[in-house]
């Protein structure tokens, strides 16, 4: 009886838990220069309900997850939220990009754990309509932003305004927005 429930707690862990795989490797994106990056496109059938428990992958030599600077994830249309749990593996992150996905909504609290964060992009994301006005209330150093090819409908009030740093922001081809800055 003990082993049974050892069991079935072993495979509601494993259910509700996120393994990343990413590619380790430098990289260059639009206004951010060669970075120590984790690409991945090993993220898909997850729930808003798991967190990321696991990351695979080989680094360069000398390098760890503490080294990660670029998380940048790509064609993953099962995933439809920001994972949970990032900071746990990547806590010196500076540029997050999501290319292709099918994140549907932020609520203000994503970059939370990201206070370092300069660079972001959410581009490409077919079901992203809103962008709230906290999003970046933990974001103070934030340089450049990309919400490129979305159907965003609404931008909270103010959302760039406590962004002393901004070098650059992209919101084209949004129903909404369609400019650069």
């Amino acid at each position: 009886k003990m082993k049974f429930l050892i069991l079935i707690q072993a495979l509601i862990s494993t259910a509700l838990a996120i393994r990343m795989q990413c590619r380790f490797e430098m990289r260059e994106m639009n206004q951010l220069p060669f970075t120590y990056a984790c690409s991945s496109e090993g993220l898909s059938n997850i729930s808003e309900s798991e967190s990321l428990t696991a990351v695979n992958g080989t680094h360069l030599s000398g390098k760890s997850n503490r080294d990660v600077q670029f998380l940048f994830i790509t064609s993953e249309r099962g995933l439809t939220f920001f994972p949970r749990n990032i900071d746990n593996f990547f806590p010196n992150l500076i540029a997050i990009g999501f290319q292709y996905c099918n994140i549907s909504s932020l609520n203000g609290d994503e970059l939370n754990a990201f206070n370092n964060l300069t660079w972001l992009a959410l581009s490409n994301q077919p079901f992203l309509e809103r962008i709230p006005s906290n999003l970046f209330t933990n974001t103070p150093e934030m340089k450049t932003i990309f919400f490129f090819q979305n159907p965003i409908k609404h931008v909270g009030e103010g959302l760039l305004d406590s962004l002393g740093h901004l070098n650059y922001a992209h919101f084209g081809n949004n129903y909404c927005v369609n400019i650069s800055a």
